[in-house]
């Protein structure tokens, strides 16, 4: 971890200093184990220590149906995305946010596939979720000062209070980020 740190910290000191920062959007598929669909809308604020490291910080609102439920869900996300010369990008992300499930089933209790009981109450039932998202994608304009993005994102999440730390849960986002603000 702590090389981790270290790494960030280097690839922003090095290169030429650059100031600039970027509001994007964007829209996408949000699939809890790539199957249960959803959709996913994201607001960014991209500050740039090089050209071509910047580190964004982004919230996503997202909502996913599943056989017996529905949820709502609100993450914060910081992290870091480097960008190559070729058009390709990476990029890492650690989240913290707020879920809102529905359950439809006629019980009490809720038995998910790893015999977690869960009781329930009708209506919204809130959820603590931290995460983490890696990405890989790419700028459709990189010969050019605009900014339009299509990613694939996987995401390993929790929800404290439903499963333990040893039973994540597992999303797919897929999407596309526009930027229609640049500051310098």
């Amino acid at each position: 971890m702590r090389r981790f740190v270290l790494l960030i910290l280097l690839l922003a000191l090095i290169g030429k200093s650059y100031s600039q920062s970027r509001l994007n959007a964007g829209i996408g598929y949000l699939g809890e184990n790539a199957i249960h669909p959803g959709v996913v809308l994201e607001f960014e604020l991209e500050k740039y220590f090089t050209e071509d490291f910047s580190l964004p910080l982004r919230a996503d609102l997202g909502f996913f149906t599943a056989p017996d439920y529905k949820v709502l869900m609100l993450d914060v996300h910081k992290g870091f995305r480097k960008y190559l010369k070729s058009g390709f990008f990476f990029e890492q992300f650690v989240g913290v946010g707020l879920t809102s499930s529905f359950y439809t089933v006629e019980s009490i209790f809720y038995v998910d596939k790893y015999q977690s009981n869960l009781r329930y109450r009708d209506g919204a039932n809130l959820g603590f979720t931290p995460s983490v998202t890696a990405g890989i994608g790419y700028n459709l304009t990189h010969k050019s000062e605009t900014l339009n993005l299509v990613w694939i994102r996987p995401k390993i999440y929790w929800n404290f209070g439903v499963r333990g730390l040893n039973l994540p849960y597992a999303a797919l986002q897929l999407g596309y980020t526009y930027n229609f603000k640049t500051k310098e």
